[in-house]
């Protein structure tokens, strides 16, 4: 009973905070869009001249067609994979290489935390725009070449936060208790001192999803990113560019997307850290 109540005092405690039940809503929608976009749509992505050429949105036809007849509904729809992959992807390897450096930085502190910090500093100091030239000079566009890029603009993010984390909860007593029996660092540092930076890295993981979306939307704008015919969100913009005020609708749709999809993020952080947040969380007990 007690298990039970405890349960229920939880999900009653996030159903409470609207802000994240309508991120978590928000994205629920646009994750069933991208599982199910077979079933969803009624033709292939690539697949052109279903209709006619710049026909727009109708019965037929909810978001119109482009310039080859391809149905504007569907591309978006598989637009969202590609988003929605890409910063998953991006977040989880800014993760893992962030909060593995800011561990390692905030606990052993010294030369490895000055040649960390250092190597974080550089990446900040260094627009995520010109990382992303970089690596496709290096490697040519593509998604590797958009996901390769933006892992090294935001991973320091997670590692000031996971060192500022550490530093302040290092020393406190129950870590020096388990240095004092005898506990390995890595046990220490897995154990006992990263559970408590979980809160603020998973605060941080919804601000860089929506950053990861944005940043790759750009980059496929700009020609650095993904390659048609591959429909990413970007890449819709970019081809619709010379007939966006003739027919908007080529424009608008997918940004409307984008901006949907990015606030899904937003609220879901906002509500994440107000739960989290000592601060805040009482309020929703």
């Amino acid at each position: 009973m007690k298990i039970d109540r405890k349960i229920d005092r939880k999900i009653k405690k996030y159903i409470n905070n609207k802000k994240f039940l309508i991120g978590s809503c928000m994205l629920l929608v646009m994750v069933v869009l991208s599982l199910f976009a077979p079933l969803i749509t009624g033709y292939g992505y690539d697949e052109t001249f279903v209709g006619p050429a710049l026909e727009p949105p109708s019965k037929d036809y909810w978001f119109g067609t482009d310039r080859l007849g391809r149905d504007m509904f569907t591309r978006v729809i598989y637009g969202t994979r590609i988003s929605l992959i890409s910063a998953l992807t991006i977040t989880s390897i800014c993760f893992a290489i962030g909060v593995l450096l800011g561990l390692l930085a905030g606990y052993y502190g010294g030369v490895i935390d000055m040649f960390v910090m250092r190597v974080v500093d550089i990446f900040f100091s260094l627009p995520w725009v010109l990382i992303g030239l970089l690596v496709v000079v290096i490697r040519g566009p593509g998604l590797l070449s958009v996901v390769i890029s933006l892992s090294l603009a935001y991973f320091p993010s997670f590692t000031r936060i996971t060192r500022s984390v550490v530093l302040s909860v290092r020393e406190q007593d129950f870590v020096i208790a388990a240095r004092l029996t005898g506990e390995s660092n890595a046990n220490i540092i897995f154990r006992y001192i990263l559970p408590n930076c979980f809160s603020a890295l998973i605060v941080q993981a919804s601000i860089i999803m929506s950053f990861a979306i944005l940043g790759e939307a750009a980059l496929s704008y700009l020609g650095y990113g993904i390659r048609p015919p591959e429909p990413s969100w970007g890449v819709l913009l970019q081809q619709s560019t010379n007939y966006m005020w003739d027919n908007s609708y080529l424009v608008i749709l997918p940004g409307l997307f984008i901006v949907f999809t990015v606030l899904s993020f937003n609220f879901m952080g906002d509500g994440l850290r107000d739960l989290l947040d000592p601060r805040y969380k009482r309020a929703y007990e």
